[in-house]
């Protein structure tokens, strides 16, 4: 384990379990045992513990009621839709807030990357697509310079990369879904509105883009949840 002398060490256990949740080394419904962990790295289990308990206020991490011990997080119907739900919330809003005061935004950084995501898509590269689509919805976030969406926005972080690493799988079966192709096209709606300065409608476009966002992955999830 890597030294960091201005990290305590419940940062360091913390980093390397939300890294490897993250990046899909360790699955969705994986235990995560505390002695195992304390005895891999060598350590006592007060800072795994404390780790834990940080993980599962980020969502990542869940300790249910009926199962002893702590688990990856897996994503289920109920959480998609809280995610999304949070999401159309926050985005709307920063895409009004967008749209009123444009002259805030690096329109030209915003058009470049709704450009990149329709590209992506139509090479069907979707790493790019997921990288994109994150960055994207970052700097409208940040761009509406209101402290407290950008903080609510910021808890979701974690989240919404470990949903993007998750969804890899799901662009790759429904890369043919005439949904997702609409999608991948409202990015620009989305930074057309903010960039005429049309605060209504950036928000609509932003709300309608994780409404489809949802629904398109509500289908996927009971695609892959049905019985064989």
């Amino acid at each position: 384990m890597a030294a960091n002398p201005f990290l305590r060490l419940n940062d360091l256990v913390y980093t390397i379990i939300e890294s490897a949740i993250v990046s899909g080394e360790l699955p969705p419904g994986t235990k995560l045992s505390i002695v195992k962990i304390a005895n891999l790295l060598n350590i006592s289990r007060t800072p795994i513990s404390d780790a834990m308990n940080q993980l599962m206020e980020e969502g990542l991490v869940v300790a249910p009621p009926n199962r002893k011990g702590y688990y990856v997080f897996d994503i289920s119907f109920a959480s998609l839709e809280q995610m999304f739900m949070a999401r159309k919330a926050l985005e709307g809003t920063a895409a009004y807030i967008c749209a009123r005061n444009n002259t805030a935004v690096d329109l030209k950084r915003l058009h470049s990357l709704a450009e990149s995501f329709r590209a992506a898509f139509e090479a069907r590269d979707f790493k790019s697509f997921s990288e994109y689509d994150t960055e994207f919805h970052m700097l409208i976030i940040k761009s509406c310079g209101n402290p407290y969406i950008i903080k609510m926005y910021s808890s979701l972080n974690r989240l919404i990369a470990y949903y993007s690493v998750r969804s890899q799988d799901y662009l790759l079966r429904m890369k043919n879904d005439p949904e997702l192709g609409i999608i991948a096209s409202q990015h620009m709606s989305i930074y057309r509105a903010i960039e005429f300065g049309m605060p209504e409608l950036a928000e609509t476009a932003s709300k309608t883009h994780m409404d489809n966002c949802y629904n398109l992955s509500v289908h996927y999830h009971t695609m892959v949840s049905a019985p064989n």
